[in-house]
């Protein structure tokens, strides 16, 4: 099985090659959304979830990227320890972890688990990135030869048009599956 994850946060972190146990450094998850798939491509499960602060803000300026303010959250949002124990179960259950930027994705989620007291089940679990695996096939020049592509480049490199709401979750994480399943059927990853 495939679980496919997007996170949207509070920001972004201070050091990018922080362990994932400097709490401090990881910002905290305000969007959980994923779907998980059987080895042939089928929707198996999927969630979307807004997670009520608890403990932190969500500064204007994160909010001004995703659109979720800190009193939508507050008054849209569900608990996080009920979403991180159904995706920690989601994860146990899955072989395979896809995400476009797995890193911070994988760091977000880990962190949150840790901050909750669980185990944090990720790095035991085979990821593919679909941003770092597909830099080559894009081919999109950068400072020092081909930069990471955003999920809007990839997705137009394979299908010739770009989709809505960017920095949504729910949204990028469909796009996120729509391109690994095209990037699989050409056999590319």
């Amino acid at each position: 099985m495939y679980l496919f994850f997007d996170t949207e946060t509070t920001g972004l972190p201070r050091d990018w090659k922080a362990p994932v146990t400097d709490l401090n450094n990881w910002p905290r998850l305000v969007q959980l959304a994923f779907l998980q798939y059987d080895n042939n491509g089928n929707k198996i499960s999927e969630g979307d979830f807004i997670i009520k602060p608890n403990g932190f803000m969500i500064p204007k300026e994160s909010s001004d990227i995703h659109g979720i303010t800190h009193e939508k959250a507050l008054n849209e949002g569900v608990d996080l320890q009920s979403v991180l124990n159904h995706f920690h179960s989601l994860i146990n259950n899955s072989e395979t972890l896809v995400a476009h930027n797995m890193s911070f994705d994988e760091k977000i989620m880990g962190s949150e688990f840790l901050r909750s007291g669980m185990n944090n089940s990720i790095p035991a679990k085979k990821k593919i990135c679909t941003m770092q695996s597909t830099t080559n096939f894009c081919k999109i020049e950068g400072y020092y030869g081909y930069k990471w592509p955003k999920l809007s480049e990839l997705h137009y490199k394979l299908f010739n048009f770009d989709f809505d709401e960017a920095h949504n979750a729910a949204v990028d994480i469909n796009a996120t599956a729509k391109c690994f399943w095209e990037l699989r059927r050409q056999g590319i990853i």
